[in-house]
C-alpha cells in the first residue's frame, strides 16, 4: 500500500497462529521532523476486516481534519491539568476560581481521569455526570456548573487537536435551580440594626475594659496589634452593608480615602477584597460607584476612624492611621482576611438570632427594601453596582406580601369606583366624586352575588 493509505494484518499469537477477527490497522504519516521518528499509529481492531477498513478509513480522515496522533494518549487527567495550567499563565480568571474548578473537576477525574480523551464518548460521559449527580448529591446549578467547566477542558483538547469534536455539545446541560435568595423582613431589619447597635456598645465597652487594663501595666506603647480592633471593624462592616448594600469584598476593600465627610458622606467604590488576599478592580464599569450613607451611619463612621486612629498611634510610627489605611482592619491596622471575617459572621449571625442568615442577604434586603418604599429601579441598580436594572429586578428585588395585598387593594378599590361610575352615568356629580376618592369607594356587591328578595 502506498505511504499514509494505511495497513491491515492479521493478529497473531505467541505461537505464530492467526487470531480470529483479530486485526492490526497501521498508518504512517512520514517522519516527525522533532524527533526523526516516523508518524505511525497503530491499532488493534475486534471485528471483521470490513471492520478495520472502516476503523482505518476513520483514522485517515482525521489525520486529514488536522489530528494530531502523537497526543492520542493524553488522558482526561492530564488534560484537565493542561487546561487548569494554561489559566493561570493567561490569567484568565482569578485563582480562587481556578482552584475551585480544579477541585470540581476531580469528582470527573475519579471515574474517566484514567481514560484517553479519544475513547470519552457521549454515552460514557452522560453516564459520568449521571454518577455524580447521584453520588455527591449536587444541585442542578452546580451540575450545570461541572458540565461547564468539563465542556471547556474537551474545548481545549480541541484547541490542541487531540480530538476533533467536543462530546459535551451533544450532552444538553442542565437548568440552573433557582437560587434561595432572602431578604429580610422590615421587622427583622429592625431587629438586627437594634441588635446592631447594643452589640458594639458591649464591645467598646469590653475593648476599653481591656485598654485600661494595658495602661495600668504599662504595655500601651510596647505592643506588637491592639486586641480587639477587628472586632469592632466587624461590626463596622455589617452597619456599612445594612446602610449600603455593598459586597463582602467591597467593604473589606474600603480605605478611609473612599469615605467623604461633608454635607454629604459618600462612600466611593473602587475595589474589593477578595479571598485570595488581593486587592481587585470592579469587573464592570458600573461597578465603580458613590454610595450616599445616612446620619447615623455617618457618625458611627466618625467615631470609628477617630478610635481607630488613636489605638494604632500605640503602635509606632509604622502602623499610623492614613488615608490607605482599611476602614475595617485587622488588629494592627491592616487588610482584614476575608476567610476570618466569615468566621466571625458565623459566631456573630448565631449570636444575633439570625442563625442561616448569610452576609450577601443584606444586600437583597437593601434592594428589595427600596424598590418596596417607592425608590427608582435607576438608583437602586447604581446603588448596588449592576451593570442594567434586569439584574437588579431579577436577582436583588424580591416580592413583599405586605405591598401584594397593598395592590390587590388598589385594584380592587379602582374597579369598584368604576363600576358604581357606571351605574350613576358619567356626566353625574357623584361619578365626578366616586372618581376623586377610588381609593375609598361604597362598598358593592360582586353580581353573582343574590341580593335580598332577588330570584333567578
Amino acid at each position: 500500500m502506498a505511504k499514509g493509505d494505511g495497513s491491515i494484518s492479521a493478529v497473531k499469537d505467541k505461537s505464530g497462529n492467526v487470531v480470529r477477527n483479530r486485526w492490526r490497522v497501521g498508518l504512517s504519516f512520514g517522519v516527525n521532523p522533532l524527533t526523526g521518528k516516523p508518524n505511525r499509529i497503530t491499532k488493534i481492531v475486534n471485528g471483521s476486516k470490513a471492520d478495520a477498513r472502516r476503523v482505518r478509513d476513520e483514522l485517515r480522515r482525521q489525520y486529514d481534519e488536522g489530528l494530531e496522533f502523537s497526543q492520542s494518549h493524553i488522558t482526561f487527567s492530564e488534560m484537565s491539568k493542561l487546561w487548569t495550567q494554561s489559566r493561570y499563565t493567561a490569567g484568565a480568571a482569578s485563582e480562587t476560581t481556578i482552584k475551585l474548578d480544579a477541585q470540581r473537576l476531580r469528582h470527573v477525574e475519579a471515574l474517566i481521569g484514567h481514560m484517553a480523551l479519544r475513547s470519552i464518548t457521549v454515552p460514557v460521559l452522560e453516564k459520568t455526570f449521571a454518577t455524580i449527580k447521584e453520588k455527591r448529591k449536587l444541585s442542578n446549578t452546580t451540575m450545570h456548573e461541572l458540565h461547564g467547566i468539563v465542556k471547556r477542558v474537551f474545548s481545549k483538547a480541541v484547541d490542541y487537536d487531540i480530538i476533533l469534536r467536543n462530546p459535551c455539545d451533544k450532552i444538553k446541560a442542565p437548568r440552573k435551580s433557582d437560587p434561595n435568595r432572602k431578604s429580610l423582613k422590615v421587622e427583622d431589619a429592625i431587629k438586627l440594626v437594634s441588635f446592631v447597635d447594643e452589640y458594639e456598645r458591649e464591645l467598646l465597652e469590653e475593648f476599653n475594659q481591656k485598654e485600661d487594663r494595658q495602661d495600668k501595666r504599662g504595655n500601651s506603647t510596647t505592643r506588637s496589634y491592639i486586641n480587639g480592633l477587628v472586632n469592632i471593624s466587624s461590626i463596622m462592616a455589617v452597619r456599612i452593608a445594612i446602610a449600603t448594600g455593598m459586597r463582602r469584598g467591597e467593604i473589606l476593600g474600603l480605605m478611609w480615602k473612599d469615605i467623604s465627610f461633608g454635607d454629604v458622606c459618600e462612600i466611593s467604590v473602587k475595589r474589593a477584597y477578595t479571598p485570595a488576599l488581593k486587592l481587585k478592580e470592579p469587573k464592570t464599569k458600573s461597578g465603580y460607584r458613590t454610595i450616599a450613607i445616612d446620619r447615623i451611619t455617618e457618625e458611627h463612621l466618625k467615631a470609628w476612624k477617630q478610635l481607630q486612629a488613636e489605638c494604632l498611634d500605640t503602635l509606632g510610627e509604622a502602623f499610623v492611621q492614613t488615608e490607605d489605611t482599611p476602614v475595617c482592619c485587622s488588629n494592627i491596622g491592616g487588610l482584614y482576611d476575608p476567610t476570618n471575617f466569615y468566621g466571625w459572621w458565623n459566631a456573630f449571625r448565631k449570636k444575633a438570632g439570625f442563625p442561616t442568615l448569610r452576609f450577601h442577604e443584606l444586600r437583597h434586603t437593601q434592594a428589595t427594601q427600596l424598590l418596596a418604599n417607592g425608590v427608582d429601579v435607576k438608583t437602586v441598580q447604581t446603588r448596588l453596582g449592576h451593570a442594567n436594572a434586569s439584574i437588579t429586578l431579577n436577582w436583588y428585588a424580591h416580592a413583599v406580601p405586605e405591598n401584594d395585598r397593598k395592590a390587590a387593594q388598589l385594584i380592587g378599590d379602582l374597579f369598584s369606583a368604576n363600576i358604581q361610575n357606571e351605574d350613576l352615568g358619567d356626566d353625574s356629580p357623584q361619578a365626578d366624586a366616586l372618581i376623586c376618592t377610588a381609593s375609598a369607594p361604597t362598598p358593592h356587591n360582586p353580581p353573582y352575588i343574590k341580593q335580598a328578595g332577588q330570584t333567578n
